[in-house]
C-alpha cells in the first residue's frame, strides 16, 4: 500500500530512513528541518509511504522546490509508474537518490530525454569523522562580505559539476550564493588571510552530515586544498556533535581527494537536474 504521510508518521519515517542514512540524507534532513507537509520552504517535503504489515518499507519525497527523493529498496517498474501518476501537476526540477531506484522513477516520468541538463551516477563515500586522515585546517564560515566571492566561485562550480549550462551559470551562482549565506553552512579555507577554497554541509540529520559545494579555483588546485577545506569543515561540525560524513563525488579527481583524507566508497548515488523546471503531465 502507498499512502501520503501525515505529521503522526514522522517518528516512524525517521527510524526507517536512519537505517538507510547513506542514501537518505536529503529526505531525513528535510524531515528534521521542516517536518511533514511544510508548503512554504523550498525544502519542505511531502512524503509518501510504502507499507506492509511490518510497517514502512519505502519512502518517496517531493520537495516544494521541485526535487524528488526516494528510499525505496526493491523498487520495481510497476511501483515506479505509481509515483509517476501521483506526480501529475508537480513542477519538477530534478531528483537524487540511490542509483538502483532513481533511474526507474525517472524513466516512468513523461520527461523528454533532451530536457535533462544532468543525469549521472556518482560514487558515494562515507567517513567516520574521528578517522579522518588529515590535519585540521583554518576555515571560517562564509559571511555577507563573501557574497561576491561565492557568486564568482559558484558559477564555474555549477558548470564543472554539470548543475548548470554555461549560459545559466551566472544566475545559478547568484541563487546558490544567496542560499549558502542564508543557511550559514558554507566554510572557506583561509591561507595568509585570504579564502582559497570552499566546502559546505548540504544536509544534516542527527549526527550525520552530507558534504557538497567543494570548490578550489583552478590556479590553486593540485596542492591539497580540496581535502583541507573539507577536513576543516568536518572538524568544525564534529565540535558541534557530528560523527559521520557522507558525500558523492562529481569527478575522479574529486574522488581521489576524498579518498586521501579517509573517505571510503560505499556505493553509488544518482543526481539528475532539468535544464529548466517543467510541470509533469500524465505518464506515457
Amino acid at each position: 500500500m502507498i499512502r501520503k504521510a501525515g505529521p503522526e508518521d514522522a517518528v516512524a519515517i525517521a527510524a526507517f530512513l536512519d537505517a538507510h542514512i547513506e542514501t537518505s540524507m536529503f529526505l531525513l534532513g528535510n524531515l528534521e528541518a521542516h517536518g511533514i507537509g511544510n508548503t512554504d520552504h523550498p525544502y519542505g517535503t511531502h512524503y509518501f509511504l510504502r507499507e506492509t504489515g511490518d510497517g514502512i518499507t519505502g519512502v518517496f519525497g517531493c520537495a516544494n522546490g521541485g526535487m524528488l527523493m526516494c528510499q525505496l529498496p526493491g523498487l520495481k517498474k510497476t511501483e515506479a509508474q505509481t509515483y509517476a501518476h501521483l506526480l501529475q501537476g508537480y513542477r519538477l526540477q530534478g531528483m537524487t537518490g540511490a542509483s538502483d531506484q532513481v533511474g526507474l522513477i525517472l524513466d516512468a516520468l513523461p520527461v523528454p530525454a533532451d530536457a535533462w541538463q544532468l543525469r549521472r551516477t556518482e560514487p558515494l563515500y562515507a567517513l567516520q569523522i574521528a578517522d579522518m586522515l588529515c590535519d585540521a585546517a583554518e576555515t571560517r564560515p562564509a559571511g555577507p562580505e563573501d557574497r561576491n566571492l561565492l557568486t564568482e566561485w559558484f558559477a564555474p562550480f555549477s558548470v564543472e559539476t554539470g548543475l548548470a549550462a554555461p549560459d545559466a551559470a551566472k544566475q545559478a551562482a547568484t541563487d546558490r550564493a544567496a542560499l549558502a549565506l542564508a543557511q550559514g553552512r558554507t566554510h572557506l579555507l583561509i591561507e595568509d588571510g585570504a579564502p582559497v577554497a570552499m566546502a559546505a554541509i548540504t544536509a544534516q540529520a542527527g549526527t550525520a552530515v552530507q558534504v557538497g559545494g567543494v570548490y578550489v579555483p583552478p590556479p590553486l588546485r593540485g596542492q591539497g586544498r580540496g581535502g583541507r577545506v573539507v577536513a576543516g569543515l568536518l572538524r568544525h561540525v564534529a565540535s558541534k556533535g557530528a560523527a559521520r560524513a557522507i558525500l558523492f563525488a562529481a569527478s575522479e579527481r574529486a574522488a581521489r581527494v576524498y579518498e586521501r583524507i579517509g573517505f571510503l566508497r560505499i556505493g553509488s548515488y544518482d543526481i539528475a537536474m532539468l535544464r529548466s523546471p517543467l510541470t509533469l503531465g500524465p505518464p506515457t
